[in-house]
């Protein structure tokens, strides 16, 4: 359900004014008089309430609904959030906070281990949630941004940061600095259970999956096991009465037991008289080379320190890809240079998929038997006006 017809706190203080120099013959209603004070108060209230509308229609709402009213409404339809593996979930946190400046500042800015950052709490309704700062985050000289790990310091399930929400921190900064800081990713209070997003997709195809015996509710059954991260049906696989369930697992490690798990899942909503083959997904290994330019003065330990960071921006992109998904050049070069500020332009120079080298162009895996993981990432850096460059 979508709200209409939300006014923020301006224009329900314009439309007092107007009524009372229209309706009741009131002209003074500039800054500081009688009438002005009591058309601010009373717009500051029913904006509140206007908020507190918009909030709790969008928690009962399942395209808006997050953390812990997301849950009760899986609850509604019988679908459980499920528990992720510790590869995804450390993937998670990976760079889940920025910190960042308007220009470079003289020395290195260091944002120590412990900092809470908070959600920005701008009406009666909302709460102040803190995330705590796992280790020190180092803004070198001549940077204005640089990335780190939070994680949550309360212990309930009911917030899940959006993007770019949380913009409050308790650092000190130094003399003449003001530091902001930014989530680029959502921030989970729980670390361990299924992302929002996911679990939304599994609620609204529930409706179909209660169908038993159809392609969705075979899928969304492998869906909810732990350890699966997607799943793609292939019908017909060994002739009539034959079904493939290709699985794309989340971590490569523990996948001895997985089918099993699947196949007793998909067993429960299988058609009668249909034989499923469970099979993992292959992965295809995908490394890839580039060359990075920062600018001179940089010391050779900053230099590997971006060297590694593009790395792994590098490596989350590769690692986010599924069954029919294409590698983008264009993407890996834009990962690289959101990594860090000092990288004045990026090139992919070798790509590899399983050893074999490929031409520098976009390329998806023919079938849907095979899916993209990272393999090795090598950076090269060569300075800006270097004669060697």
């Amino acid at each position: 359900m979508s709200v209409y017809g939300i006014k923020s706190k301006s224009d329900i203080l314009i439309n007092i004014l107007n009524s009372l120099q229209k309706d009741a013959g009131i002209s003074a209603v500039y800054p500081g008089s009688i009438a002005r004070a009591f058309a601010e108060a009373f717009s500051s209230e029913v904006s509140d309430l206007y908020e507190a509308l918009k909030f709790n229609i969008n928690q009962s709402n399942l395209s808006s609904a997050s953390g812990r009213n997301l849950d009760l409404i899986g609850d509604l339809y019988g679908v459980s959030r499920k528990s992720i593996t510790e590869y995804a979930s450390e993937d998670r946190q990976s760079f889940n906070i920025e910190f960042f400046i308007d220009k470079a500042h003289s020395s290195s800015i260091t944002i120590p281990q412990g900092v809470l950052v908070y959600n920005d709490v701008s009406n009666f309704i909302s709460t102040q949630y803190g995330f705590k700062l796992a280790g020190d985050v180092t803004i070198p000289i001549g940077s204005t941004r640089a990335y780190g790990r939070v994680e949550p310091n309360f212990s309930d399930n009911a917030y899940v940061a959006p993007v770019n929400s949380l913009t409050k921190h308790n650092f000190f900064s130094p003399a003449g600095v003001i530091l902001f800081c930014n989530n680029p990713k959502e921030v989970y209070s729980n670390i361990n259970s299924e992302s929002d997003s996911n679990f939304r997709r599994r609620i609204i195809a529930s409706i179909k999956s209660k169908a038993i015996g159809s392609a969705e509710s075979v899928r969304f059954a492998a869906l909810a096991v732990r350890g699966v991260r997607d799943v793609r049906i292939r019908e017909g696989s060994y002739g009539i009465g034959s079904c493939d369930v290709i699985v794309v697992p989340e971590a490569t490690s523990g996948l001895s037991n997985l089918p099993q798990n699947v196949l007793i899942a998909v067993n429960a909503v299988k058609p009668v008289g249909i034989k499923l083959n469970i099979r993992i997904a292959e992965k295809v290994t995908v490394s890839v080379g580039a060359t990075i330019r920062i600018p001179m003065g940089v010391s050779e330990t900053l230099s590997s320190g971006i060297r590694n960071q593009a790395s792994l921006f590098i490596k989350r992109y590769l690692n986010s890809l599924t069954i029919g998904d294409s590698v983008s050049i264009k993407q890996i070069e834009a990962q690289i240079n959101r990594s860090s500020d000092y990288i004045r332009s990026a090139i992919v120079s070798s790509l590899t998929a399983d050893g074999r080298e490929l031409s520098i162009q976009d390329f998806s895996l023919e079938g849907i038997k095979k899916y993209v993981s990272a393999g090795t990432v090598t950076i090269n850096s060569v300075i800006m006006g270097s004669a060697t460059y």
